[in-house]
């Protein structure tokens, strides 16, 4: 399951017989699954278009070209002129956007519903007939070797993460920065982003998202029209086989950088692939909200407020049921007398405290409150786009997405506590401390 977080913002407190959000799905005869989620009080529409590729395929020694990719795919095709995507967009009152993850390179398109068809033929057009010139390619390479020096190489909070990350995974795919190195990208060349396209951006590996002012027989219209005609490539996209035997390891590691303003610590325990349920992660994440969810959390009453410890703490889950995840703690001492070790112990100690204190009484109203935050999911076609397409890409059956609600009252107190034992059973453990280089 990807970043719980959003999702816990998007959940809808109705009752046991009302359902989410009205959600209709299907697939064309090519294999695109198309998602279609009605909003009807306003003529808006959201397209959203997600390739289940990410950095996880990159392959070895071509890290960063699903990114890559990701911009190349604004600069033309053999129907549409270069850079004439964002200006098509923006000439109709559209907004446009996308992201690369791990797993996912994901394309959007806000607009008046009557824009909702060029939209959707723009991006048609680019799922079958990128063009990319030597120009495009060596322009975009270059914008993304500038975004890996800008937001990693000369940014020492986000480098000290990736340094854990790849301490945490090994040599699983996960290891692999969605950015790419430095060395990696300035090795790129055109002929991998077009092998990758060719492989990777077909409608068999895609979700279509359509958010709005829509009904689902005019969606699968407008749907086979435009995407329905598309050929899957002859080059098959494979799926991604994990072949890494992690080794047991529990560490600590100190790391020291320039431009480091506020030490800060960091704690990362690897969860597997298999090894949480769905109902795991969401009795994780409603634990993570009790412990750390804001400035009225468990931790941070304690170890903020109370005995001024910390300046800030926060908890984080990521995981996919098919790569595996992480439960990770961030923290910022109130003063450098504070060390890792203590910091560590603090945590440890505090979280197990916690978890003694969580009655069922303070675990429903954590519900409650995950529940209460989430009215605006079906006013907001873009919330329910990414909620709806996280959803479906982590598994769940429309029926059980419409529903969603009911599987966070379903959490008990006991599913908590054995999901957080699986938790503590982890073999794979990354401490680090992040602190200023002496001059």
């Amino acid at each position: 399951m990807r970043k719980f977080i959003f999702l816990l913002a998007v959940l809808l407190p109705f009752s046991a017989s009302a359902k989410l959000l009205d959600l209709t799905v299907f697939r064309l005869d090519n294999g695109l699954e198309v998602a279609v989620v009605e909003n009807h009080k306003a003529p808006i529409v959201l397209q959203m278009l997600y390739y289940k590729t990410g950095s996880l395929n990159d392959p070895r020694g071509k890290g960063g070209i699903a990114h890559l990719l990701e911009h190349l795919m604004f600069r033309g095709t053999t129907e549409v002129p270069d850079r004439q995507f964002n200006q098509l967009t923006d000439e109709h009152g559209a907004s446009n956007n996308a992201y690369t993850t791990f797993d996912v390179t994901a394309y959007f398109e806000f607009s008046d519903i009557s824009k909702l068809e060029l939209m959707m033929a723009l991006e048609a057009d680019r799922m079958a007939h990128l063009k990319i010139s030597d120009e495009a390619f060596l322009s975009e390479r270059d914008v993304v070797l500038q975004e890996r020096y800008q937001r990693y190489e000369t940014q020492p909070a986000p480098l000290f993460y990736e340094m854990l990350d790849k301490l945490l995974w090994q040599n699983h795919p996960r290891a692999n920065p969605v950015s790419g190195n430095v060395s990696e990208i300035k090795a790129l060349k055109r002929e991998d982003a077009e092998d990758f396209y060719h492989k990777w951006y077909r409608p068999d590996n895609a979700l279509l998202v359509l958010a709005g002012d829509i009904k689902p027989d005019e969606a699968k219209i407008l749907a086979e029209k435009y995407y329905g005609k598309i050929k899957n490539p002859q080059t098959k996209s494979e799926v991604l086989e994990i072949n890494e035997d992690p080794r047991a390891v529990d560490t600590f590691v100190k790391v020291q950088l320039e431009g480091v303003t506020q030490p800060r610590y960091a704690s990362y325990i690897r969860l597997d692939a298999g090894e949480l349920s769905k109902k795991d992660v969401l009795a994780l994440n409603l634990l993570a909200e009790y412990l750390a969810g804001d400035d009225t959390s468990y931790l941070y009453d304690k170890l903020v407020y109370q005995d001024k410890k910390l300046l800030s703490i926060d908890i984080g889950l990521d995981y996919d049921e098919k790569y595996g995840g992480s439960l990770a703690f961030y923290a910022v001492p109130a003063d450098d007398t504070l060390s890792a070790e203590e910091i560590a112990r603090l945590l440890e100690t505090e979280a197990g405290s916690g978890i003694t204190h969580l009655v069922p009484e303070k675990l429903q109203k954590i519900q409650n409150q995950t529940l209460a935050d989430t009215v605006y999911l079906q006013e907001n076609p873009q919330s329910a786009a990414r909620f709806v397409g996280t959803m479906l890409l982590d598994g769940y059956t429309a029926e059980q997405v419409m529903n969603y609600d009911e599987a966070i009252t379903a959490v008990t107190l006991e599913d908590v506590v054995a999901a957080w034992q699986k938790v503590q059973a982890a073999k794979v453990r990354i401490k680090g401390y992040l602190e200023g280089k002496e001059q």
